[in-house]
């Protein structure tokens, strides 16, 4: 009889203590992710040639001009 007590017992205090770490981890989870959103965000660049504006890392630079793409590059010449 004890031992089931004990085994009981046992069990419940494994799923609050799962339960606990699942709700912790969630509540920490929005600011973790709000960090990496920052951390990822980059500087938008409007093209030269149509105004459209597209991240930096994907921008063509043309004499000394940035564009959205290289046939608005080649256009603007």
């Amino acid at each position: 009889m004890i031992i089931r007590l004990i085994l009981l017992f046992l069990i419940v205090a494994a799923v609050l203590w799962l339960l606990k770490r699942l709700f912790s981890s969630e509540a920490r989870s929005p600011d973790d992710s709000a960090q990496s959103a920052q951390e990822k965000s980059e500087n938008m660049i409007q093209c030269k040639f149509c105004g459209t504006h597209t991240p930096e890392s994907s921008t063509i630079t043309h004499c000394n001009q940035t564009y959205c793409c290289q046939d608005h590059a080649d256009r603007d010449e």
